[in-house]
C-alpha cells in the first residue's frame, strides 16, 4: 500500500491533504487533468465490476471542493458500460472522496441488470440498446452493434425521439445529473480520451441532430 498527500496552493493560501494519491492492491487515486482542470481518478479493477471515476475540483467558498464526479463502471453481470456523471456536488475534499461515487452507482448498478445483450452474440448478431436517461424529449443510450463492441466496451452513443435516431459519438459520453442525483442536465462527450476534453451536448442540441439526421 502506498499512499501520498496533495498539495493545493491559491492565492496566498496552501492547504495539504493526506492521504489522497496512492495505490493499494490493484486500486489506484491519482491526480490527474481532466477537461483542462485538475481532478482526481479512483480507478478498481480488483473486483468482478470495474470503475474508473474522475472527481473534478474547484474552489468554493476558499474551500477545496468536488465539483462533479464522472463514472465509467462495467457491469459484471452482463457487461454493459455505465457512464453518468452527477455535478454541482461542492462535497468538501477528504480522504474517502473515492466513496462519493457509490451514492449513486449502486443504484445505477441495480438498473443496469435488467440490460440484456444476448442479441449481440447472437448469429446473426442484432444491436442492443442500454438506456443511458432522459433529457427532455431525447433518449439517450449506448448501443452494441457488435459482440467486438461488447467485449472491448466500446459502443456508441445514441440520441433517439422515437423512431428518428443520431449517433452522437462513438467515444465515452457521460450523462450528467445535478446533485440530486435524479434530474438530467446534459449529456458530456468526450472529444479527446488523452485529455479528457469534453463537450457538454443540451437537449436542445440533441434534438436539433436528430431533427437534422
Amino acid at each position: 500500500m502506498s499512499t501520498g498527500q496533495l498539495t493545493i496552493i491559491w492565492g496566498k493560501e496552501t492547504k495539504v491533504f493526506a492521504n489522497i494519491v496512492g495505490y493499494s492492491g490493484q486500486s489506484s487515486r491519482t491526480l490527474v487533468s481532466f477537461n483542462g482542470a485538475p481532478a482526481l481518478t479512483y480507478e478498481n479493477t480488483a473486483s468482478s465490476t470495474s470503475f474508473e471515476v474522475f472527481y473534478t475540483l474547484s474552489l468554493k467558498d476558499k474551500v477545496p471542493v468536488i465539483d462533479c464526479v464522472y463514472g465509467n463502471i462495467r457491469n459484471a453481470q452482463n457487461g454493459v458500460s455505465i457512464r453518468k456523471a452527477v455535478c454541482n456536488l461542492n462535497t468538501p475534499l477528504s480522504s474517502e472522496y473515492q466513496d462519493l461515487i457509490f451514492t449513486y452507482s449502486d443504484k445505477w448498478l441495480d438498473t443496469s441488470h435488467a440490460v440484456s445483450l444476448q442479441s449481440v452474440m447472437a448469429e446473426p448478431s442484432q444491436p442492443a440498446d442500454a438506456p443511458l436517461g432522459r433529457l427532455g424529449e431525447v433518449d439517450v443510450a449506448l448501443r452494441y452493434s457488435t459482440g467486438d463492441e461488447l467485449m472491448s466496451a466500446a459502443p456508441k452513443t445514441i440520441a433517439s425521439v422515437g423512431e428518428r435516431t443520431h449517433e452522437v459519438s462513438s467515444s465515452n459520453s457521460y450523462f450528467v445529473y445535478d446533485a440530486n442525483g435524479i434530474t438530467p442536465l446534459a449529456l458530456d462527450v468526450e472529444t479527446d480520451p488523452t485529455s479528457h476534453t469534453l463537450k457538454r451536448l443540451t437537449s436542445t442540441e440533441l434534438l436539433r441532430a436528430i431533427e437534422a439526421n
